[in-house]
């Protein structure tokens, strides 16, 4: 039977929020998970919805789907932190009309075990488990840049949101990844977010440039120095002409943000998560 990819996510700390705050989160991950679930259609087998409380659950084809859906998520929802829970196995309890919160199986236990897991770890917010060695590791690539992200204001995080759109992480050789949902993932960050960002400011302005769009292959194999496939050529005047800023100005957020470094390390982390759990086949 083939393994499937469970994707428990909890937000951390929910609860000290005020009643007011707690519904615009819910309302923001609502909206954000809608547009991620289409953007990750071809990978879902059953879409990321809210399952009890604050906690969203899906299932996936594979695990590298999972952490690429779970990365955006994250840096959509900053400044509020995620955990979650990543469960590789059988999937062996199917409703086929339900939602994921009605299947079953050792991808599913294995995810709840690693959420829960998650909560007692100084040095990791996600956790995969799928009762291998190979875990450890991957488990250690998955949260090296945790520190880095955490550390960005709003103006680095924004940055950080519109290079992962302009220069997406894809698993096979698609032309462009996000397409007309770029400009809404943005509405929504500056609509809904905690936090909003005084850097982007119009969506039309971001359909204007949406053709600058350089998807980077996570392949089985790596063909070249991580930081060369990471720095594109010229990656702060695109983004300046999406934001209406100068290229001098784009380039200190950049390094301030660790932006590059981030997109780095997690480049490497998602190449060992292809390598060792899979991801999609149609390169």
């Amino acid at each position: 039977m083939a393994e499937c990819t469970t994707l428990i996510i909890d937000i951390r700390k929910s609860r000290r929020y005020d009643k007011k705050k707690r519904s615009e989160l819910q309302q923001y991950l609502l909206e954000i998970v809608k547009k991620l679930n289409l953007i990750f259609e071809k990978d879902l087998i059953f879409k990321v919805t809210f399952s009890a409380g604050d906690e969203l659950q899906g299932l996936f084809e594979n695990t590298l789907a999972a952490l690429m859906y779970l990365r955006l998520l994250e840096i959509m929802v900053f400044p509020v932190q995620i955990r979650a829970g990543i469960g590789v196995g059988e999937w062996t309890i199917k409703v086929m009309d339900g939602e994921s919160t009605e299947q079953d199986g050792p991808t599913y236990h294995r995810a709840r075990q690693a959420v829960e897991e998650v909560y007692n770890m100084q040095t990791q917010r996600f956790r995969i488990n799928s009762n291998r060695e190979k875990d450890i590791q991957a488990n250690y690539l998955l949260n090296v840049s945790w520190g880095y992200l955490m550390d960005q204001n709003d103006n680095q995080n924004m940055i950080q949101l519109i290079s992962e759109i302009l220069y997406p992480f894809v698993s096979s050789k698609e032309s462009n990844k996000y397409g007309q949902t770029a400009s809404d993932i943005l509405a929504i960050k500056n609509q809904y977010g905690i936090r909003k960002s005084k850097i982007y400011k119009s969506s039309q302005m971001f359909l204007e440039y949406a053709d600058i769009q350089e998807p980077i292959l996570v392949a089985d194999k790596l063909s070249q120095e991580p930081e060369n496939s990471i720095i594109k050529k010229n990656i702060s005047t695109n983004i300046s002409k999406v934001v209406g800023r100068t290229r001098q100005n784009i380039d200190t957020i950049m390094k301030r943000g660790n932006i590059i470094p981030i997109r780095t390390m997690d480049y490497m982390a998602l190449h060992y998560i292809r390598k060792c759990y899979g991801g999609r086949n149609d390169i």
